[in-house]
């Protein structure tokens, strides 16, 4: 017995106690099965991987939710890159830092429930600290990984990244597998083939689910086997249309506890800052956002040998984004 603050006297509620711990027990084993059931790999048992374990132990734990994963914070900027990989002159991959094709910052409002994701042209003309003159943004991964990334992007925004993730091109393929893929409307016909990169990408225009090859190639297409080409605008405006694509699949009951063997399967071929409880609770929160409460753009910039970044407006979009 306990005394309330009126100094009667009050019972336990040892019954409803009872009941709400045989609910979450009942609850565990619920989703144990759920994520046995859809599990991917032809019956693998997801329940023997000790990511998925930790996952479902996080999840429960409460580990998942902004004020744990990010205690403190009410809102974080995440630097998100994708690595492409270098060769050698017989077309063998070697072992590099890579530069970076793909180049994105998002604020995460956990308080507002919104999210700003800023796109940075890959061409972007920039100073890289410790190098001389000016080169595109995209070699600042090439010279020294997601750190001197961040550090590039902080004296050319004035944006400090909280954290960062890097994903590499092969990893991404098999994420997209593992959800089953995405349904995306292509808008053109894209042809391109570069064997020295084993880049070939055949698409035909209109709504279609792409796998992890041919959605990967939607992200990267540049240019047409005929020489035409597409601006970085363009890259940037279907990697945007992927983000959506991406949300609409996590919306899915049946992915959203795919998302652990999803980590599991590309957790070697990312280079991330964040736990992989803080992973979850980006993907969770991203997931529950209504899509007015995602804002996305590109930095305004003119295109030439370089991508040249209009100053004036870049101000004013970082400003109203991230400040």
């Amino acid at each position: 017995m306990q005394r309330n603050r009126l100094g009667t006297v009050q019972r336990r509620p040892i019954r409803r106690k009872r009941a709400v711990r045989w609910f979450w027990r009942i609850s565990v084993l619920a989703i144990l099965g759920l994520v046995v059931t859809l599990g991917t790999g032809g019956g693998y048992l997801c329940i023997k991987s000790p990511v998925v374990r930790n996952m479902i132990h996080d999840r429960f734990a409460g580990d998942w939710k902004p004020a744990a994963a990010f205690p403190g914070q009410s809102e974080i900027t995440v630097m998100l890159l994708g690595r492409d990989v270098d060769r050698d002159r017989h077309g063998n991959i070697v072992k590099t830092n890579g530069r970076t094709d793909t180049i994105m910052l998002a604020r995460l409002d956990f308080a507002n429930k919104t999210a700003n994701i800023l796109s940075i042209p890959r061409d972007t003309r920039v100073r890289i600290p410790g190098h001389r003159g000016r080169h595109r943004i995209n070699a600042a991964h090439a010279y020294g990984g997601p750190e001197l990334t961040a550090e590039t992007i902080e004296g050319f925004l004035n944006i400090k990244p909280d954290q960062y993730v890097v994903i590499s091109y092969d990893s991404f393929e098999k994420a997209l597998d593992t959800i089953g893929g995405l349904d995306i409307k292509v808008i053109k016909q894209m042809d391109y083939d570069d064997n020295w990169g084993n880049l070939h990408i055949h698409l035909k225009p209109g709504q279609q689910r792409l796998g992890g090859k041919d959605a990967l190639g939607y992200v990267r297409f540049r240019k047409s086997n005929d020489g035409v080409a597409d601006t970085d605008q363009d890259r940037i405006a279907r990697q945007q249309q992927f983000i959506f694509a991406a949300k609409q699949k996590m919306l899915a009951t049946s992915t959203f506890f795919r998302l652990p063997d999803v980590i599991s399967t590309i957790r070697t071929g990312v280079n991330s800052s964040m736990s992989d409880a803080q992973l979850m609770c980006m993907a969770q929160f991203l997931k529950g956002l209504p899509a007015e409460a995602i804002h996305t753009a590109t930095l305004p910039s003119s295109s030439g040998v370089y991508v040249t970044a209009d100053d004036g407006e870049a101000r004013d979009i970082v400003s109203k984004m991230f400040n």
